[in-house]
C-alpha cells in the first residue's frame, strides 16, 4: 500500500475539459495527490502524461472508471483500496449531455444520459463511500458537478438567458435536477460523519461537452470545482451550490 501524506483526490472524467482543467489546477498547488480517471487506460495515462509535461507537482495516478459500468467502478474502488487504503475527496465530474447514438429514441436518450449523469454518480458515491469513511483526513468531501440548468427556478425564469425558453434541454436539465436532490440527501445523511457533500456549477464553458461553445474557458469553469473540493468551511457550505458568482442556497431553488 502506497503511503501518502497529501490528501488524495479522485476526479472522474479527468482526461479532458473541466475534469482535466480541475486536475491541472489542483496539481499545480503541489498540495494533493490525484487519481486521474477516464473511461480507458489509454485516456487516463494520456492525461497524466500531459499533466506531467506541465511540470505539475504531486502524485498522478491513472485509473479507469466508466460510469456506465458497475464492474468498472467496483474494480476502481478495489484498486484504490489496495494501493492507498482510503480516499479523501471525490469529485464526480464526468457527465454527458446527449446520447452517443444520434438516432436514439426518446426513451433511449433519457436512459443514456441518466445512466451516466445520475446512476453512474450514485454508484460512484456509494462504492467509494467506505473508502472516504476510512480516511483520517479532517476535511473529507464529495463534490457533485451540477449546473444552473438543473435549477427549476432558472428553467421557469422569464428573463434568464438560460431559461427553458432559450435552452429547453429537458434530458440534461432533469439529470442535473436529480443530482441536486441526491446531493441534498447525501449532505444531510453524511453531515453527522463530518463528510461534506456539496454541489459545484462550472457555468457555460468552451469544452467538447458543449461543442466548443460557451462564455467561459475550461480553466475558468474549473475554479468552482476546485473551491468546492478544497476551500471554505464545510459547515457553511452545507446545502449550497458553489459557482463563479456566489454561493447559492440550495433550499428554495
Amino acid at each position: 500500500m502506497a503511503a501518502t501524506t497529501k490528501p488524495l483526490i479522485l476526479i472522474t472524467g479527468a482526461n479532458q475539459g473541466l475534469g482535466f482543467a480541475t486536475a491541472k489546477q489542483l496539481a499545480s498547488t503541489g498540495k494533493y495527490n490525484l487519481l486521474i480517471a477516464a473511461r480507458s487506460q489509454e485516456k487516463a495515462e494520456g492525461a497524466v502524461k500531459e499533466l506531467q509535461e506541465s511540470s505539475v507537482e504531486g502524485s498522478l495516478t491513472p485509473i479507469v472508471i466508466d460510469l456506465d459500468s458497475d464492474e468498472s467502478i467496483t474494480a476502481a474502488a478495489k484498486f484504490v483500496e489496495e494501493k492507498f487504503g482510503s480516499l479523501d475527496i471525490l469529485i464526480n465530474n464526468a457527465g454527458i449531455n446527449r446520447p452517443a447514438n444520434p438516432n436514439a429514441t426518446l426513451r433511449e436518450a433519457y436512459r443514456a444520459v441518466f445512466e451516466t449523469n445520475v446512476f453512474g454518480v450514485v454508484v460512484m458515491t456509494s462504492t467509494f463511500l467506505p473508502l472516504i469513511r476510512a480516511s483520517k483526513y479532517h476535511d473529507r468531501r464529495i463534490v457533485n458537478v451540477s449546473s444552473g440548468l438543473g435549477q427549476v427556478g432558472m428553467a421557469l425564469s422569464p428573463t434568464s438567458d438560460y431559461s427553458a425558453k432559450v435552452w429547453d434541454l429537458p434530458i440534461y436539465r432533469s439529470s442535473k435536477s436529480a443530482i441536486n436532490m441526491i446531493n441534498a440527501v447525501d449532505a444531510t445523511i453524511l453531515e453527522k460523519e463530518n463528510i461534506l457533500a456539496v454541489l459545484a456549477a462550472p457555468g457555460y464553458c468552451r469544452t467538447n461537452f458543449g461543442g466548443g461553445q460557451g462564455v467561459k474557458s475550461a480553466e475558468e469553469g474549473a475554479r468552482p470545482l476546485v473551491r468546492a473540493a478544497t476551500e471554505g468551511n464545510p459547515k457553511e457550505l452545507f446545502g449550497t451550490l458553489v459557482d463563479d458568482e456566489k454561493t447559492l442556497v440550495e433550499f428554495g431553488w
